[in-house]
């Protein structure tokens, strides 16, 4: 009778134990790769939305240099008007005050002359000549003042707005700084810290085009 062929149980077991072991090792190596594989789709679709929301903050960031400018600009020829038109307001007083010196003259010399003589009479016309002039010339140097002075106001809301503008490009700024940092340490909350810079340098902008 052959001898019975004893199986080694211990060295079995073993082999089952490392086997077992191998195999969790695999999925959990496996469960880790799926897991880097969502990180690293997550981290792409979130880094696409930073870029576009980079790439918006960049064009509001344009309209409002572009309006900044244009409202400079204005302001500045508003402020070039106030001053001609204070220029011609002067030059006109200095006509009226010679205007008025005429007048006295001629009235005094109507005064001098015989009474009810021809030349009292055209003096006296003279006088009152110039005496009119005077008065038209005083109307027209403070028309010209006034519209200076409207001038200036328009000058001092288009400067006004300017700022509102170029707060809200400055806005727009910080907040495409935001995002880069946050784009380049992964960090969400810089990211959304420059959302909310963004959105208010938006609201600005906005709040300016409505207002002009």
């Amino acid at each position: 009778m052959p001898d019975e062929i004893e199986v080694p149980i211990e060295d079995a077991q073993d082999r089952v134990n490392e086997l077992h072991k191998e195999l969790h090792r695999k999925k959990a190596h496996h469960q880790d790769a799926e897991d880097e594989k969502d990180k690293e789709k997550e981290t792409a679709g979130w880094a696409g939305y930073v870029g576009v929301s980079t790439a918006l903050l960049a064009v509001v960031a344009a309209i409002g240099a572009l309006q900044a400018g244009r409202l400079v600009n204005e302001s500045l020829l508003q402020k070039n008007n106030q001053v001609a038109k204070l220029t011609a307001a002067s030059d006109v007083w200095n006509q009226y005050q010679a205007e008025g010196l005429k007048s006295i003259i001629y009235s005094t010399a109507a005064q001098s002359a015989p009474p009810a003589s021809p030349l009292a009479a055209k003096d006296l016309a003279l006088s009152k000549h110039y005496a009119n002039k005077k008065d038209d010339l005083s109307k027209q140097a403070k028309q010209l003042e006034e519209d200076s002075k409207t001038s200036d106001e328009a000058s001092d809301k288009y400067l006004d707005r300017h700022e509102l503008f170029a707060f809200s490009v400055s806005l727009c700024q910080i907040a495409i700084a935001l995002s880069a940092v946050a784009a380049l340490t992964k960090r969400h909350r810089i990211w959304i810290c420059g959302l909310v810079a963004g959105g208010a340098g938006f609201a600005l902008m906005l709040y300016g085009l409505i207002g002009s």
